[in-house]
């Protein structure tokens, strides 16, 4: 993590177009001063970034922003000064200091490798404060996943809380934390062992984790009867 990151021109031309172009009222946010206020910051994230190559946190910022758009969104409301270069620098920064535990997972697989409870709880709980430093102090289960994913993306599954809620494993207003979240890797190691033997030929074919492609498909799900489809999967998880 002390590497440096490329960002080729062409690339960053495409994300200043995507960035022109992107939609806020798609995510909820209706205002035109926030949105002018966002857009404006992400561009000049943009302008930055090569000087800040160093920086793991500007090398997953923009995954991280269109991940958790809706936390950002609550961000710029409640803090007036709310910056995206400095909360990026700052997670950046912290995230660094966990360089030993990220390479430990980096290459672990949810389906052939164990799960090392005391250190994903661990991970988990210190990303969860740095997040929660960088923000408006409240515990930050969803954005603490998806770094974590992002980091070791065939072993930590992502999760959000309408999934959660609807896999039953916690109740509506009650947060996911350290130890649900290995709770919910158990469950979907044992779920996957059922489906070993398709599970490279997905990865393959999709050119993407099985954890990323099983969040995408929960994620359309969704948007239709969440809790009818997903009883008819046969994930136990009492």
């Amino acid at each position: 993590m002390n590497r440096k990151f490329t960002f080729k021109d062409s690339e960053k031309e495409r994300i200043v177009n995507l960035i022109n172009n992107l939609n806020f009222d798609a995510f909820g946010i209706k205002d035109s001063s926030l949105q002018e206020k966002m857009r404006s910051q992400l561009l000049l994230l943009v302008q930055k970034i090569s000087e800040k190559r160093s920086n793991v946190g500007f090398a997953v910022l923009f995954f991280f922003f269109t991940w958790n758009l809706q936390r950002f969104k609550h961000y710029f409301s409640r803090k007036t000064e709310f910056s995206l270069i400095d909360y990026f620098e700052n997670v950046g920064n912290e995230l660094g200091k966990l360089k030993k535990q990220f390479e430990f997972f980096g290459s672990k697989n949810l389906l052939s490798d164990d799960i090392y409870e005391e250190k994903v709880m661990e991970t988990y709980r210190k990303v969860n404060e740095i997040l929660k430093v960088a923000g408006t102090g409240n515990n930050e289960p969803v954005g603490t996943i998806k770094i974590l994913h992002v980091f070791s993306p065939s072993y930590f599954p992502l999760l959000d809380n309408p999934i959660a809620e609807q896999m039953g494993l916690k109740k509506r207003g009650i947060s996911v934390d350290a130890r649900l979240y290995v709770k919910w890797m158990w469950k979907l190691k044992n779920w996957l062992e059922n489906y070993k033997d398709v599970t490279k030929e997905l990865e393959s074919k999709y050119r993407s984790s099985i954890l990323k492609l099983i969040d995408e498909g929960f994620y359309i799900m969704c948007s239709v009867n969440l809790h009818v489809r997903v009883s008819r999967l046969g994930v136990k998880l009492s």
